[in-house]
């Protein structure tokens, strides 16, 4: 298991992801480019596939996958873009769906989205 999870932004006070025996527990993303920490789209679409892209990459670091999440939680800016949402959403993670949350709220650097997930980590072959 991997303990070292690094995605940018190392000045902030969190980690990108904490490992337990079984789940790594992965912070809130946004479409934020983990290098620089600016925005990289306006709409919603634009932000809701990078904040996956970004949430892919520290699951890679475990050698995870969408696959294996098991607990989504979405914070939304805006009530109507629920049903956009929803079907960006389905786009991206495979069936059966993990359990989800959904909330409506402000959220910084005008993010429209911002996910965090629990992935269920896979066990030794040792």
């Amino acid at each position: 298991m991997n303990t070292n999870l690094n995605y940018g932004m190392d000045e902030v006070p969190f980690s990108p992801a904490t490992p337990t025996d079984s789940l790594l527990f992965v912070s809130g993303q946004g479409a934020t480019d983990p290098v620089t920490g600016e925005v990289t789209a306006d709409d919603l679409e634009g932000q809701t596939l990078m904040t996956i892209r970004n949430i892919s990459k520290i699951l890679a670091q475990s050698g995870l996958t969408l696959e294996d999440v098991v607990k989504v939680n979405i914070y939304l800016k805006n009530r109507a873009d629920y049903e956009l949402f929803n079907r960006i959403y389905a786009r991206l993670f495979p069936r059966p769906y993990p359990a989800r949350t959904l909330v409506y709220c402000d959220l910084n650097f005008d993010l429209l989205v911002e996910i965090d997930v629990v992935a269920q980590l896979r066990k030794s072959t040792d």
